[in-house]
């Protein structure tokens, strides 16, 4: 599609993916989130998720990140698939911890800035412990 910004996307992608990682808020929630963004999931243990973003840079700031915690870095982008010049849908796989997510994340770009405004994610698997979660690297 002509016009589009793969690069732009990708960029905002990767603060996302360094962000999670490192439990970096600045990343997520300056340069990766738009302020008015939402998540949601159907059934993470058994609950409907449905949250701001500052209730999610609560639980970033209250959690240790999996950087610091010791866990392996794994993550995939899966497809952009672009809409129009100013709004992209990416899949994204990603490891956080011990826990294996599918993300589907709406972008739109705002005033030259591509930024998530929605996050739906499913969770996909969920290890026992950190050897595990290793153990499944190879």
């Amino acid at each position: 599609m002509s016009g589009t910004d793969l690069a732009g996307v990708q960029s905002c992608i990767q603060a996302y993916l360094d962000g999670l990682y490192k439990g970096d808020t600045d990343l997520l929630f300056k340069r990766a989130f738009h302020p008015d963004a939402r998540m949601n999931a159907a059934d993470v243990g058994g609950a409907r998720i449905h949250w701001t973003m500052a209730e999610f840079e609560k639980l970033i700031r209250e959690r240790e990140s999996p950087e610091a915690a010791g866990f392996p870095r794994k993550e995939r982008i899966v497809s952009i698939d672009f809409a129009g010049p100013d709004t992209a849908n990416v899949k994204v796989e990603v490891l956080v911890g011990k826990r294996d997510f599918t993300d589907l994340l709406a972008c739109i770009r705002i005033d030259g800035e591509w930024k998530v405004i929605a996050k739906t994610y499913c969770l996909t698997r969920e290890f026992e412990t950190k050897d595990d979660v290793f153990a499944a690297m190879v």
